[in-house]
């Protein structure tokens, strides 16, 4: 069986060489720029020559395209900032050779700077794992502007024991950089498809969130950060209505 590793990025020249080293086991290897304007593109020619440059608004729309340009029986969707160890590696070689199986969910292992932050993630922030990995027109994604739903078919496989290391923030400020890209993303999307914010807008909500994170989630095992992080994740729907509203 062969592997398609997708990699959507933009600006991303810093980090996406480890990711592009870290793909020595796949068979092919796609690179979706998106309004790329540093040297992601010449980091990437060293690696394949499967890029491909345009304008998406719509991450859903991007994916799908990128989707469209992967010819292997498999595809293993990976973003700019992770990194597949050697160990994961062999575990995808294994699984995707098991017959009847259609999909895999991978989980995340986040980082922030060289911090592991196991627990605490909700998927606004930064995702605890992902279906990544996938037979070829099994997967497809709907439209949005960060985060969209996708559609999955087939059976799913059994979850992997190791996971793949998501490098998604160097240090606090460029965290808080993410929460304000993702709301502002998210904010679109809602002024968009005029929605009903009366929800959004509930301390109640804002409050279970909190609790999910931090609480459920044993984000308070974290310390400090914990708590910031269960506070962003609480406040993270709030915020995007606020931005959908006024700005």
């Amino acid at each position: 069986m062969s592997i398609s590793a997708l990699i959507i990025a933009r600006n991303e020249e810093l980090k996406i060489e480890n990711t592009l080293k870290s793909l020595d086991f796949v068979d092919e290897i796609v690179v979706i720029l998106d309004r790329s304007e540093d040297k992601t593109n010449q980091k990437s020619e060293k690696y394949t020559k499967k890029i491909y440059e345009g304008s998406w608004c719509s991450e859903g729309n991007r994916r799908n395209y990128g989707l469209s340009k992967c010819n292997s029986d498999w595809i293993l969707e990976i973003d700019a900032d992770e990194v597949i160890s050697s160990k994961l590696a062999d575990e995808i070689k294994k699984k995707i050779e098991v017959r009847n199986i259609d999909f895999y969910y991978i989980p995340l292992t986040n980082y922030i700077g060289s911090k592991k932050i196991i627990n605490g993630w909700i998927a606004c922030l930064a995702p605890d794992g992902k279906f990544c990995l996938f037979k070829q027109k099994t997967k497809s994604w709907m439209d949005g502007s960060v985060h969209p739903k996708y559609i999955l078919r087939g059976k799913k496989g059994e979850k992997f024991k190791n996971s793949i290391d998501h490098f998604m923030s160097k240090d606090l400020s460029e965290l808080l950089i993410r929460f304000n890209r993702n709301t502002s993303l998210y904010a679109y999307d809602l002024k968009k498809e005029n929605t009903n914010l009366k929800k959004y807008f509930s301390v109640r909500k804002i409050f279970s969130r909190f609790f999910k994170s931090y609480i459920s989630r044993k984000g308070f095992k974290q310390g400090g950060l914990g708590f910031l992080i269960g506070v962003l994740c609480a406040i993270y729907p709030y915020v995007s209505a606020i931005k959908s509203k006024y700005d």
